[in-house]
């Protein structure tokens, strides 16, 4: 019970995840703890939280197909006595070097379905009972719903943040009618908005052949000058008047740049066009430092914004025409 009103207290979700690292094995008298919740693919565990473990064993590898794991994730609690001699773990050397004798693997549930998986670790050799399986279940389900209430509420939090920002920044934006002050102005106020690494804007050129660069931020010149983008699959689907999505940078069949976006520092893309009546005249990429998966809050943020961005962009093209007329 005191468990449960500790986690489900806080709105947090990286102060959900640590307190439930941190106040599980205390209730099982367990040496460690981790958590790993699955990315929005559905594909790959993401660690969230540990307690009582050394980096090294963290950063052993990834345990997605571990069969205790996979186990777990189909929705049934696998006991494990002998971690350094069981076929069902994948890093026997490392359990042993860590010192770690007996893991518990429990599944998370979040909204009916299975979303990660917790893991109870000791450094003594520890048949785990049927009641203690049962009661560690139970558990795990109210840290998903401490997980849920957390990210609902800071979803919220996110959303109402964009909207002052989408305001904030259509009110700086129409105060001028200078197009490139307009553009700076955009790519130095996303990053800020959404906790980004960098943000660029690229227009077609006149004669609509190709992207040239506008404006940048939070890049190295060598980085913008790797090559044109206009042959990049991302690009295809951008003036098509999609938002693209790309996890990985390094790796991602959308971009072209690989060892480019490495060497920069660069983890996800979300590529969003910029649009006048109806027709894509650029692109707005959003960059971060790590692998994020952009939430549908994110991308309709992102979106806005590059609509903004289009609507800016007339008003200061008719501006100067009305100047030079």
């Amino acid at each position: 019970m005191e468990v449960t009103q500790a986690i489900t207290a806080n709105l947090n979700t990286k102060e959900v995840f640590k307190l439930i690292a941190e106040k599980v094995p205390e209730v099982f008298g367990v040496d460690a703890a981790t958590i790993r919740l699955l990315d929005s693919s559905g594909k790959r565990l993401i660690l969230r939280a540990a307690s009582g473990l050394s980096e090294s064993y963290l950063e052993r590898g990834p345990v997605d197909a571990e069969e205790s794991v996979l186990k777990a994730l189909s929705g049934t609690p696998i006991a494990v006595y002998d971690a350094a001699d069981d076929p069902r773990i994948n890093y026997p050397d490392a359990a042993q070097k860590e010192g770690i004798q007996s893991i518990l693997v429990i599944p998370i549930t979040i909204r009916s379905s299975i979303n990660g998986v917790l893991r109870l670790l000791t450094k003594t050799p520890r048949q785990f009972d049927k009641q203690e399986i049962e009661f560690a279940t139970a558990l795990a389900a109210q840290c998903g719903i401490a997980i849920d209430n957390a990210r609902i509420y800071e979803e919220q939090q996110r959303q109402l943040q964009y909207f002052k920002a989408l305001y904030d920044i259509g009110k700086t934006v129409n105060a001028t009618h200078e197009l490139d002050r307009i553009l700076n102005l955009m790519v130095e106020r996303l990053p800020q908005a959404m906790d980004l690494k960098a943000c660029t804007i690229r227009l077609m050129t006149s004669d609509k052949k190709g992207l040239e660069l506008k404006a940048a931020y939070g890049l190295s010149q060598s980085y913008l000058e790797r090559g044109p983008l206009d042959h990049e699959l991302a690009t295809f689907y951008i003036m098509k008047g999609e938002p693209v999505l790309i996890p990985d940078a390094t790796v991602d069949i959308h971009t072209l740049y690989h060892k480019e976006a490495e060497s920069e520092g660069i983890g996800s893309v979300l590529a969003v066009p910029i649009i006048i009546e109806e027709e894509t005249i650029g692109m707005m990429r959003l960059l971060t430092a790590e692998v994020r998966y952009f939430s549908d809050a994110d991308i309709n943020f992102a979106m806005a914004v590059g609509e903004q961005c289009g609507v800016a962009i007339q008003r200061a093209i008719e501006f100067q025409k009305i100047q030079t007329g």
